[in-house]
């Protein structure tokens, strides 16, 4: 890694420090339902106020494109970040004068309103981030989950100041890092749920590094599909399947595929489960999960493994009945990360999974897009702009 960890800073105190962080959280009404993207800054803000520096927080909420909604004002955010942190977060409007900011920065934590309300935002507006860079004299990155975006408090506000890498972004790029380039062999990856098209490029690009990948969801049927399988009524894409194809020719044994599912038919109205070998589905079925005998396939891989990376549950996990093979497999990996195995989760469905049965890994990355994108190879603009490249 090239970038400057904001740990290196030197003479913090009395500097005001722009952190930009990632406040785009789910909501019910005003109440966060989900906090771990917010979590992910309280180390770096801790570490800004022990050595006596202003704050100001930047963030957004959702897709207001340059216009103020009020459904996505930050004040939820302020406040379970208060609640977090046990100090008042003040949330202030874009439209106050850098004099009033500042003075109130100087008396606790400042987080401003949605930065997407202003259209400079989505378009890297220069001059919005001059005017940002002129409340500080320090800009922390620690929203990695936000830096695949050409946005202005992404990539054009750290080249208007000193600029460092949040504590937090740090830790993910170096646990990305282990699963593509230096964590100890074999590493093994474990990809499924419904949304297969950013996932089938990072198959691609670990494909020399892994021993193997175990396919499972959705992403499983595009590969079954590919194989000459039927389906039935399971979700699947033409253009994947294509993907799939080349993959399959280029893999050779790497891939390992269900060998049996659990199928549902829908028509029924009901949730009756049949475990079927991948051979038999019929017309009517919907696979919702990957079978016993695909678990304990799994199963002997990942025993062997020495990191193991993990985005997409195995079936339906919004269902109840077709959790069993994602639970029995993250038990199994759960075990691993107390280990000797290094397991890094990532994605909203997974992450949560594990959250919710208590299962443990040694990191979770809640990157979504950007990190699939870091793992796929591509050029994250907002770790570029910190002067960070991966290596070939």
């Amino acid at each position: 890694m090239i970038f400057k960890s904001i740990a290196t800073a030197k003479n913090l105190h009395g500097k005001t420090a722009l952190v930009r962080i990632d406040t785009n959280v789910p909501l019910l009404g005003k109440k966060v339902l989900d906090d771990s993207r917010l979590k992910e800054a309280v180390s770096t803000i801790r570490f800004l106020e022990k050595r006596g520096a202003k704050i100001i927080l930047l963030g957004h909420l959702g897709r207001p494109k340059g216009k103020f909604k009020s459904k996505l004002s930050l004040k939820p955010i302020g406040y379970a970040l208060g609640k977090l942190l046990r100090q008042p977060v003040r949330v202030m409007p874009l439209s106050s004068s850098a004099e009033v900011i500042k003075q109130a920065t100087a008396q606790g934590l400042v987080l401003l309103e949605n930065i997407r309300f202003d259209k400079g935002e989505d378009i890297n507006s220069s001059d919005l981030a001059k005017r940002l860079a002129g409340l500080g004299q320090i800009y922390v990155n620690e929203a990695f989950s936000c830096s695949h975006r050409q946005a202005a408090s992404i990539v054009a506000l750290p080249s208007k100041l000193s600029s460092f890498a949040g504590l937090g972004l740090v830790h993910e790029v170096e646990a990305l890092e282990k699963v593509r380039r230096s964590g100890r062999k074999p590493v093994l990856a474990i990809i499924g749920g419904a949304k297969i098209s950013d996932k089938l490029p990072v198959i691609a690009k670990l494909l020399p590094r892994l021993k193997a990948v175990l396919v499972g969801g959705g992403v499983a049927n595009n590969f079954l599909k590919a194989k000459g399988y039927k389906i039935g009524r399971s979700l699947y894409s033409q253009a994947e399947v294509k993907i799939a194809k080349s993959l399959l020719r280029r893999a050779g044994k790497k891939i390992i595929l269900p060998v049996d599912v659990l199928v549902d038919q829908p028509k029924t109205k009901q949730a009756e489960a049949w475990l079927k070998k991948v051979n038999a589905i019929s017309f009517n079925d919907k696979i919702v999960d990957i079978g016993i005998e695909s678990c304990i396939i799994f199963s002997n891989y990942l025993k062997k493994a020495g990191t193991i990376f993990w985005s997409g549950p195995l079936g339906l996990v919004e269902e109840p009945n077709w959790r069993h093979a994602t639970l029995a497999i993250g038990r199994l990996v759960s075990a691993l990360a107390r280990r000797r195995v290094y397991v890094v989760v990532g994605g909203g469905d997974t992450t949560s999974f594990f959250y919710q049965h208590s299962l443990s890994a040694d990191y979770f990355s809640t990157g979504g897009s950007a990190m699939l994108a870091f793992l796929a190879g591509e050029k994250l603009p907002g770790l570029a702009a910190l002067g960070y490249y991966q290596k070939k």
